[in-house]
Order: structure tokens, then C-alpha cells, then sequence
């Protein structure tokens, strides 16, 4: 349907998935087409973290904490120490989380959100392109690489794992959680699937073609689960009232009376979290 290459095999021959994505006929991935893209830049550089995406992003800090927490705990079973390297890094939660245990660098477009991660942080997130990242940019070869609920957005995941690759030394990992279109709650709720909506989410992986992707630049998945992750209740009342419904009066209404503090944490076992070691 299109002669643009798939990112994960090569091939470029596609079919119509969902109505409104395509989906590679020789390895399964599933994608935007072209048209659905938008500059990423003007994407995320607005209110893409108070009230496109998120309610409020900085508000929940207590709950993204509890996440990266468990996150950073894997990492560590992996790598004990040693340079860290955040793309996506937001308003720095996980970063200064990680750096009891690396010496971290991180980037994200979001300018107003690095320099929150500069400012109350003192963390090194820059803004400019990493795919021009030199060795020196990050502080040497890493020996991790952590991309927390991004890959899924990248106009070219290809081109960020392969200068992940050439960035990180033999026998460092890189850490990845997106969404799994191959999940049963995915292929159960079809288009209707929450994670489903370009042009912020362009890419849709499952495990077969993630890994392959990984194994395409040199990085041999070691370990594949699914996580859970903690909301705030007012932010799950405007993901599913708001985003999905847009029925902005009940979400006011409701969300007078429900505690910025209260929230939960669910597993609907769609979310995959990835692990990958670098060759030797």
C-alpha cells in the first residue's frame, strides 16, 4: 500500500490493519501510515504533558516514581553501575532515581520539561538531537539505556536503536516498555484498543517484532515480562472520560471529589517491558 520499507524486516509490502494502520505482510509490524505523522518537535513541545497526553505530569511525580522505582530495580539486576543513558527523560523522575547507581545522562524534546530536570534536579537533559550524539555528549560508552514508554512515538525507533548500539559497549543493555499489540486485551479490543492513537503513538509492537528489531542492531533480548503501572485516579478519570469519551463536564465533576492522591496500580498484561544485551 505504500513503498516506504518496514523498520523491522526490510520488506515493503503492507495491508490495512485496523482501518487506519498498516501492518507488514512478511513480519507482522504494525504502523502509522505516512500521512498520520506529524513534526514530532510541535507534538510534544506543547501541552503534550498537561492535557494532550497527561493530565498533569508533574502533579502525578508520586505515582511515576513508584513505576521507575520498580523499573530501576530490574535495570539493576542487569547493570549495577556505570553510565546511564534516559531517552525520553521527561521531568527527570527516573534520572534522579538512577543516579544513586550511574553516572546519567538524558534527553527530551520537551524543553519546559528538561529544564524542570535541570533546575530542581540539576540533572544533564538536553534538548538537542541525539541522533548527532557522540560518545563524549553521554559521557562515554553506556552501559545502560533506558527508553520508558517512548519508542512507540519515534517518527524512526530504527535509527535511535542503532545509535543506541553504537553508543553502548559490549555487553551493555537497553531497556524498553511499549505496548503490546499482540496481547490478548489488544487483539480482544481491536481498534478500540486504548493505546491505539496516532500520530502521538505511531509504532504498535508485539514481541516477535520488537525483538527482532533489537536483534537487527546487534541486541539480544535477555529477559520480556509485563508491568503493571501506577495512576493517579484523576488521571485515569481523564484518559477514559476526557481523551476517549470527551465528556469534560463528568470529569470536572467527578474530579472535585476524588484526592490527588489516590491512585492504583494495574496489570493488564499489555504493556511489555524488554531488556536487550548488546553483543560482544
Amino acid at each position: 500500500m505504500t513503498p516506504i520499507p518496514c523498520i523491522v524486516c526490510g520488506h515493503n509490502r503492507w495491508e490495512s490493519h485496523l482501518d487506519i494502520l498498516l501492518r507488514c505482510t512478511a513480519c507482522g509490524f504494525v504502523t502509522a501510515p505516512p500521512d498520520a505523522r506529524l513534526n514530532v518537535h510541535a507534538l510534544y513541545e506543547g501541552d503534550y504533558f498537561k492535557g494532550e497526553e497527561y493530565l498533569d505530569y508533574l502533579a502525578d511525580e508520586p505515582f511515576f516514581r513508584r513505576n521507575f522505582r520498580k523499573r530501576l530495580r530490574h535495570v539493576l539486576k542487569w547493570c549495577p553501575e556505570g553510565r546511564l543513558l534516559e531517552i525520553g527523560a521527561a521531568y527527570g523522575f527516573f534520572m534522579d532515581l538512577a543516579r544513586a547507581h550511574f553516572s546519567v545522562t538524558g534527553y527530551e524534546l520537551n524543553t519546559e520539561a528538561a529544564e524542570h530536570a535541570r533546575e530542581a534536579f540539576g540533572l544533564e537533559v538536553r534538548t538537542s538531537d541525539f541522533l548527532k550524539a557522540v560518545p563524549r555528549d553521554v559521557g562515554g560508552m553506556l552501559d545502560a539505556t533506558v527508553m520508558w514508554d517512548v519508542i512507540e512515538h519515534l517518527d524512526r525507533p530504527d535509527r535511535y536503536i542503532a545509535h543506541v548500539a553504537r553508543l553502548t559497549r559490549p555487553g551493555g543493555i537497553l531497556c524498553i516498555t511499549t505496548g503490546d499489540i499482540g496481547s490478548w486485551l489488544a487483539r480482544r479490543r481491536g481498534r478500540k484498543w486504548r493505546l491505539i492513537h496516532p500520530p502521538s503513538h505511531l509504532h504498535y509492537f508485539n514481541r516477535q517484532t520488537l525483538t527482532q528489531l533489537l536483534n537487527r542492531y546487534g541486541f539480544a533480548v535477555v529477559d520480556m515480562r509485563t508491568v503493571g503501572v501506577a495512576r493517579s485516579f484523576r488521571q485515569v478519570l481523564y484518559s477514559v472520560l476526557v481523551l476517549r469519551l470527551n465528556m469534560q463536564g463528568l470529569y470536572d465533576l467527578l474530579a472535585r471529589i476524588t484526592p490527588r492522591s489516590l491512585g492504583v496500580t494495574i496489570n493488564t498484561f499489555d504493556i511489555m517491558q524488554v531488556t536487550a544485551q548488546k553483543g560482544t
